[in-house]
């Protein structure tokens, strides 16, 4: 996110250091890396909601198949791993080099560890169980908190200390 050109706002407590440009997100970020997150993460979710339908349907054709094979001896088995498809989709796009899942990429966004840093498997696990949870479990209600931060920040992006950000295009 260095070639950006927007303004810098410092976020630390009492100025940071002097005012010297910094190159980790939780010190400093460009609003211009923000700008209409929220609808991107929106319209995003919804790209990998059709993503993940069309994998979930092939997968189901293979698993009836497969239990119809084994007359039903690997039903439960091929129920949990179609279970699994979403956290996986998402683990392993967003652990992966891109960072960010085909919606994401649609919509120029990736993920980034506050730090600066690109997440691994663990973390691109932990935040879509994450999510996925606290989804269920609040009805939707806790992506409210979106909406209290300039970040577009999520729970399980605090929980995480990930932040997802737009990418430049690239000339």
């Amino acid at each position: 996110m260095s070639k950006s050109n927007g303004p810098l706002i410092d976020l630390s407590p009492l100025g940071g250091n002097g005012g010297q440009t910094r190159s980790s997100a939780s010190e400093a970020f460009n609003p211009d890396d923000f700008e209409s997150i929220r609808l991107r993460r929106i319209f995003a979710y919804l790209i990998d909601v059709v993503c993940i339908a069309f994998i979930t349907f092939i997968a189901t054709f293979g698993a009836v198949l497969l239990g119809v094979i084994s007359l039903g001896v690997l039903t439960p088995l091929l129920i949990v791993i179609l279970a699994a498809i979403p956290l996986a989709y998402h683990t392993l796009l967003v652990g992966g080099p891109c960072n960010a899942t085909l919606g994401m990429r649609f919509l120029n966004v990736r993920m980034e560890r506050m730090d600066g840093g690109a997440p691994d498997y663990l973390i691109a696990f932990i935040h879509a169980a994450l999510f996925y949870f606290t989804v269920g479990a609040t009805s939707s209600l806790i992506l409210l908190v979106s909406l209290f931060n300039p970040r577009g920040r999520l729970l399980h992006d605090y929980l995480l200390d990930t932040v997802i950000r737009r990418v430049p295009l690239s000339s």
